[in-house]
């Protein structure tokens, strides 16, 4: 492993790092090392995934270096960058963005979307692991709601959340509004097949997004609705809400339930 390594001089071994390498190499055996013959080939299947990742972990780990925009008031906004760029899709976008689903007596068109936090689609990772097959390998799920309505307001919950820890520190990681974040000057560093919402001036201002003490409930209220533009790409149109959550590896995904009134 330390030839692979050494290919990667620029890269500082700190957590994200680490993790990122460790999931390259989930599947290889202690062993293997030890092995011969015919598990040669499965070797070489394993340097390409670490070559791959750390390529890619050069990409997520400069984009979590990046802050995500600040409005003044509102509730908590998570970078849409945060969650990976277009370059790497296939390793963070688990499912979706859906079609639009008529809700709330029809007056809400709502489409969802589910990423793997760290950047781990198991399909991508390793494609012949059967037992993983669309999960995120290490169980890290960021959940997406993008919302349209014709309502003049809206309260929002998010409930069932599974593995979800509101950070107090930096809300924004964990919950709140996803919001689009491109980077003109730096085509690369953004994401455009994430939904998120393009935020003007102040209109988030009158959002108010809370959690309760048990951590098991989001409450967002809109009392008057923005008019949003429109993204680019996949990004879509519309207040697209988002849950960070830690569930841990396999079977099954907690799916949180969104409700309106």
């Amino acid at each position: 492993m330390g030839r692979f390594l050494a290919e990667f001089p620029r890269y500082k071994c700190d957590e994200d790092f680490v993790r990122q390498l460790r999931l390259a190499v989930i599947v290889v055996n202690d062993d293997l090392s030890e092995q011969c013959g015919a598990d040669y080939r499965f070797a070489t299947l394993q340097e390409n995934q670490v070559k791959n990742l750390l390529r890619f972990a050069s990409v997520s780990l400069f984009c979590g270096l990046c802050a995500a925009p600040s409005f003044a008031g509102g509730p908590p906004v998570r970078g849409a960058s945060q969650n990976g760029v277009d370059s790497i899709a296939p390793f963070w976008n688990l499912a979706g963005p859906t079609s639009p689903i008529p809700r709330h007596g029809g007056v809400v068109a709502l489409e969802t979307q589910i990423v793997c936090t760290h950047q781990d689609v198991s399909a991508a990772v390793d494609n012949t692991d059967a037992t993983d097959a669309g999960t995120c390998l290490s169980g890290g799920y960021t959940f997406l709601f993008q919302i349209q309505t014709t309502a003049p307001s809206l309260t929002i919950t998010l409930g069932n959340l599974v593995g979800f820890t509101p950070l107090i520190a930096d809300p924004g990681s964990t919950y709140g509004v996803a919001i689009c974040d491109n980077d003109p000057t730096n085509p690369q560093a953004s994401n455009t097949l994430q939904l998120c919402t393009t935020v003007s001036g102040t209109q988030l201002s009158n959002i108010t997004a809370t959690v309760n003490k048990k951590s098991a409930k989001i409450t967002v209220v809109v009392p008057s609705i923005p008019s949003f533009s429109a993204g680019v790409g996949k990004q879509g149109q519309g207040l697209t809400l988002v849950v960070v959550t830690e569930q841990g590896a396999g079977h099954p995904i907690s799916v949180p339930k969104i409700s309106f009134k």
